[in-house]
């Protein structure tokens, strides 16, 4: 099927003067903005044409810096860019990255300028990891993470050294910190933007949507979901959605360069899949009637047992995987309670891989959960 690849083979030679900017130059933009800049694009605001600052970032080795987790597509997506006259003229600027373990802070920063004047203000969000899964869910637990105070401010900074309309954008976290430093700027700044993308990353706490800040801007949030979703049904999403259709099963679907592709926009879906529903139902029961302290332990214990058989990746939760920790989550937890919630929850995930493959439970062979309790009529529908 088609994917973002195609589409500039497609697009490639159509100017945004002709054709503005749709959902899929969005993500091109967001993936752009994950590439380390250090040394090539500056911190303030001169700008640097993008065809200059991708010859700089592969000849520093650019390949390698993108590591073996980030998505095969994107190195060969970036060299195409020069060659286009759709993005060739765009200019990059402002490039901020932030690395703190003692913090536990990930946070990076673009801006580009496309032709016609608009500024697109990106934000990166986390890998293929699952710790960076474990970030997007402490949002569950913390008013604030650092990476949205960074956000705020980064946001605002542009605001003011840009001229002109704005637009915000990223993908995983990094659609909850453009969400996140749209809703949080003043009042002044929000007037400026036009979209706020939100590629398949989680919401907010309850109290953040209902902030003066965020329902002024909620209208103009466009989130996109991959059919798979579980990084973007995590927390509250209480605007309108679009489902996308996704050529890679579970949790491979969060990656944009499996959404099928036409040359105005991303293939929609009715609803999410069967796993992302599931998935969706069983953290919402989970995390809905625990208080923060209750959610942070849940937390740290179901990713210590999602890791603890060798996972490191999303990708490498596969059925196997799956039951696999299964059996190791039944071995080492003896009490009710939270070991109980961490159980269902990797059984709801079980069930979602099997029925997107319309495999049988039977088939995964998964041992019975004794601490598992009858799931109602009504609960079951």
């Amino acid at each position: 099927m088609p994917n973002i690849l195609d589409y500039l083979t497609w697009r490639g030679d159509v100017p945004f003067s002709v054709s503005p900017p749709n959902e899929v130059d969005n993500y091109i933009h967001c993936k752009i903005g994950t590439l380390d800049f250090t040394g090539i694009v500056p911190e303030n605001e001169l700008y640097v044409p993008l065809p200059q600052a991708v010859e700089a970032y592969f000849a520093a080795g650019g390949a390698e810096k993108l590591g073996a987790l980030s998505s095969p597509y994107i190195a060969p997506m970036v060299k195409r860019l020069p060659e286009t006259v759709r993005f060739r003229e765009v200019m990059l600027t402002g490039f901020r990255q932030v690395h703190d373990e003692k913090k536990t802070e990930q946070f990076s920063a673009l801006t580009l300028r496309l032709p016609g004047g608009l500024h697109y203000v990106t934000f990166r969000g986390t890998d293929d990891t699952i710790v960076g899964w474990k970030e997007d869910c402490l949002l569950t637990v913390m008013d604030e993470i650092p990476a949205q105070r960074d956000a705020l401010d980064y946001l605002t900074w542009a605001a003011s050294v840009y001229p002109g309309k704005l637009a915000v954008g990223g993908h995983s976290k990094g659609g909850n910190l453009a969400m996140y430093a749209a809703a949080m700027a003043p009042e002044s700044v929000q007037e400026r933007i036009g979209n706020i993308y939100n590629n398949d990353g989680p919401g907010f706490q309850e109290k953040i949507l209902q902030t003066e800040g965020y329902r002024r801007i909620k209208p103009r949030i466009k989130t996109i979901l991959s059919q798979n979703a579980m990084v973007g049904t995590l927390l509250w999403q209480d605007c309108d959605y679009t489902v996308v259709k996704s050529t890679a099963a579970l949790l491979g679907a969060h990656d944009g360069f499996t959404w099928e592709t036409t040359p105005t926009g991303f293939v929609r879906c009715e609803s999410l899949s069967p796993s992302a529903r599931a998935f969706d139902r069983a953290m919402e029961e989970v995390l809905g009637g625990m208080s923060m302290d209750e959610r942070k332990e849940f937390i740290e214990e179901f990713f210590g047992t999602l890791t603890a058989t060798g996972a490191v990746t999303l990708s490498d939760l596969s059925a196997r995987m799956l039951r696999e920790t299964l059996r190791v989550a039944r071995a080492v937890h003896q009490e009710p309670s939270l070991h109980k919630m961490v159980n269902e929850t990797l059984e709801a995930m079980a069930k979602g891989y099997a029925a997107e493959r319309n495999w049988s439970l039977s088939r995964l062979k998964l041992p019975p959960n004794p601490l598992r309790r009858k799931r109602t009529k009504k609960e079951e529908e």
